[in-house]
């Protein structure tokens, strides 16, 4: 054996003057292949290439050399173009000297060891065959897949798949832009155990240490290893620690591990946070969450959060999924900042589910309840638990174009009818208190057909419920109540072209009527029973043909009515679809009766719905300008309105402005505000290093004085900007919230800083700033950015 095998290691470090990388596969920019340069980023100057080394077949050395001396006891001198090669492995050097009886050789002068993986360079070198160890002196090496270099005043191969470096030096920054690197005294990187340790670690920034660690030890490739991981820290505005993480990662076994983090809050104390994933054959992936806090510095109280999830599959038809949600108040998100990636809505579900699913047939089993954490939610208003519900369904293969489904469901619901609620108790009487079980059954029969200029859809429904009503006596309320309709549908679509030319440029121009008649007869008593899972149908311009008027079970809605809807486009002859309208709107021939409750009945009266219209416009590939608006015919006012322009090109420029209203007006009353908020963000690189970043979203709806408002007008504010290089990328982000104020914790406005610095190839240091701006900017967590 002559040398070892190639390293994959990730980690970084520094660059020494006096080395010759282009000797050890560091190639100009200009001098790559041109599919090289093309996905290499402009900011950076070349790249690694792999040497490129015709093997050979067998385990022998073949050496060659300008000229060649023997001497006594059967060594050799040889000198000039020295090649040393075994299989892969080959080494070059000026001069090189055998010793034919202790089977070992010097090297000297451009010392440079080449294997597929890994190159070295030194001064001078040593081999001893009969222990496979090589020993290079003042020595450089490189892992060019990695983007890897670093220095050693020695390295040493004890064994192979072994290197042992001496005053050592890793980054991942070009070489001549030493801008940081890890220097190690010793240095120990062992492939087949797939770990590196280092003794008297130092992290430095242009060679001057910032940060020192006695003993480290990490990961050289995929294989999971007991350690700290990267800390992160948030900065308030007023230069104080907001938020500090030090999270201890734990490799308890191959299918179990753990990360513990002790994470400082600000105003709050220290709240320790633990999670725990493991995999299993039988329940497959699960992952826990605790975080717990024993006494907050501010409110005095116990404050902790618990999330379980899991999910899996049993063979190839059978699966599972868990969720459990707990937290002990609604402002623990907002105040700790929780790591793990836990359900925020307003509800908390914790749920089980087991399905099974084959081409006919499929069958699903949940329990599911939830925590509501808004304490400005009434009692009567939050969600039943489902426990449990289970659903079966059937789409039989009919051997023609008829299609058949059926779907039997039975619920039981159920929900608490007392509850202290921001400290007073709530009490559920009458009709509110009832409870109940459900049994479900649809059953449809359609037969689609599709021609080049169009579709048409006849279907045959019907809708069956059963139900059992429980907890509480109501007067002239029948508490087994069942009841059916049918449900008949016609609908179609016609799709008229043209071609034609404006502006020099190709384009497919279509017009496409829709029209959807759906009947379905008015079934009384519906109003005894309880919305358990049913809510108004959300208005969008698709909701025009989805034939109802709810969503979930409870209601069967009465109807009689036809959609007209008619969409056009223009797609250019490259495929690009530059803008798209559509208008429509449904016509009641009846008025309809089915509420969710006595209340809702403004609209039942009336002809036709509001008028719904839609349109997208793309200049060009890179721009969209959209927009949506519910116009009420009746009272000659915007119900909603959606505008907004989009921009995101390959070069990081992305922007996004939207705004959204959503209106109401009572009979005689001028147009309020339910909701009124304008977003705005942007990530725009200015060149190949530099790049501003920022958002702002604002509520402008005016409030009265007894409801919850925010503290302030900008519900989120983000400004910042970002500086990238080839070997490091770093984030500098002011961030302003004003969060929702009501129960027992409240929240007041925030403002902070954020650092976060990423050393490319091997951590990154600060807060979250990528998660955040991904949440933020649209189109950010599809931003071109080069790492290692």
């Amino acid at each position: 054996m002559l040398l070892i095998s190639g390293l994959a290691f990730f980690s970084p470090v520094t660059t020494a003057a006096g080395f010759n990388y282009e000797a050890l596969g560091w190639t100009p920019r200009d001098q790559l292949p041109p599919e090289h340069q093309e996905r290499l980023p402009a900011f950076c100057r070349g790249d690694y290439l792999s040497p490129v080394i015709t093997p050979l077949d067998s385990d022998r050395i073949e050496a060659t050399a300008d000229e060649g001396e023997l001497v006594l006891n059967g060594g050799m001198t040889l000198s000039g173009n020295v090649e040393f090669q075994q299989k892969q492995q080959l080494l070059t050097s000026d001069e090189a000297f055998w010793e034919a009886e202790s089977r070992r050789a010097n090297f000297r002068g451009n010392v440079v060891v080449r294997t597929p993986d890994l190159t070295l360079s030194g001064d001078q070198a040593d081999f001893d065959e009969a222990g496979g160890e090589l020993n290079i002196r003042d020595s450089a090496y490189v892992i060019a897949e990695r983007h890897l270099r670093g220095t050693a005043a020695a390295i040493q191969t004890p064994a192979e798949g072994r290197l042992e470096l001496q005053q050592a030096t890793l980054t991942f920054c070009e070489p001549g832009k030493n801008d940081w690197d890890i220097a190690a005294s010793e240095l120990t990187l062992d492939q087949d155990s797939g770990f590196g340790t280092a003794w008297h670690t130092r992290l430095r920034i242009r060679e001057v240490p910032v940060f020192y660690i006695p003993y480290y030890r990490f990961p050289i490739d995929d294989r999971r290893l007991t350690g700290f991981l990267d800390p992160t820290i948030a900065i308030k505005g007023m230069g104080q620690a907001e938020d500090i993480q030090l999270p201890f990662y734990l490799n308890l076994a191959p299918n179990l591990d753990a990360t513990i983090t002790p994470h400082h809050v600000l105003d709050h104390g220290l709240l320790w946070e633990n999670q725990l994933r493991h995999k299993t054959r039988l329940l497959g992936e699960g992952e826990l969450n605790y975080g717990y806090l024993g006494t907050d510095e501010e409110l005095e109280d116990e404050r902790w959060l618990i999330n379980y999830q899991q999910a899996g599959t049993f063979g190839s038809r059978w699966s599972h999924s868990w969720v459990y949600n707990r937290v002990s108040d609604e402002d623990y998100f907002s105040d700790m900042n929780p790591s793990a990636a836990v359900d925020r809505t307003t509800h908390l579900p914790s749920r089980a589910q087991i399905n099974y699913k084959a081409s006919q047939v499929s069958f699903t089993a949940l329990a599911e309840s939830f925590q509501t954490i808004d304490e400005t939610i009434a009692l009567v208003n939050r969600p039943y638990r489902r426990l449990p519900q289970a659903t079966i369904s059937l789409t039989p293969d009919t051997g023609d174009s008829w299609t058949f489904s059926q779907t039997l469901q039975t619920t039981r619901f159920a929900r608490k009818s007392e509850e202290t609620i921001n400290g007073s108790t709530q009490t559920l009487s009458g009709f509110e208190a009832l409870n109940g079980d459900r049994l479900l059954s649809d059953t449809a029969i359609a037969y689609p057909m599709t021609w080049p200029f169009g579709n048409l859809t006849p279907k045959a429904e019907y809708r069956y419920r059963s139900y059992r009503l429980y907890d509480e006596d109501v007067d002239s309320v029948d508490l087994a109540p069942d009841f059916g309709a049918a449900r008949l549908s016609l609908d179609g679509t016609l799709v008229f072209e043209r071609e034609f030319t404006a502006l020099q440029q190709g384009y497919t121009q279509t017009l496409e009527p829709r029209l959807f008649y759906v009947h379905s007869p008015y079934v009384s008593g519906q109003n005894d029973v309880p919305g358990f899972d049913t809510k108004a149908t959300s208005v969008t311009f698709s909701s025009l043909f989805s034939g109802d008027r709810f969503t979930g079970g409870d209601r069967l809605a009465d109807l009689n009515q036809i959609s007209a809807g008619v969409t056009t486009r223009f797609i250019r002859d490259d495929g690009l679809e530059q803008f798209r309208a559509s208008a429509g709107r449904i016509w009641y021939f009846e008025d309809r009766r089915v509420t969710l409750n006595e209340t809702e009945t403004e609209f039942l009266g009336r002809a036709t719905s509001s008028t719904l219209a839609e349109a997208e416009w793309n200049p060009m590939a890179d721009w969209s300008v959209f927009s949506f608006i519910e116009w009420d015919p009746y009272q000659d006012y915007a119900r909603q309105q959606r505008y907004g322009v989009r921009y995101g090109d390959d070069s990081n420029h992305m922007l996004s402005i939207s705004s959204t209203e959503v209106n109401y007006r009572d009979s005689d009353s001028d147009v309020d505000y339910n909701t009124k908020q304008l977003d705005a963000g942007a990530f725009w690189a200015l060149n190949d290093h530099w790049a501003l970043f920022g958002r702002q979203l604002r509520d402008l709806k005016s409030y009265s004085d007894d409801e919850p408002q925010p503290e302030d007008q900008v519900l989120e504010l983000l400004a910042g900007l970002e500086y990238q290089s080839c070997c490091w990328r770093a984030q500098f982000m002011y961030r302003e919230t004003s969060p929702r104020s009501s129960g027992e914790f409240t929240t007041e406005k925030r403002f902070g800083w954020m650092l976060s610095i990423q050393l490319k190839g091997l951590t990154t240091l600060g807060s979250g700033t990528d998660q955040l701006l991904g949440e933020s900017i649209y189109g950010y967590t599809r931003r071109r950015y080069h790492d290692f």
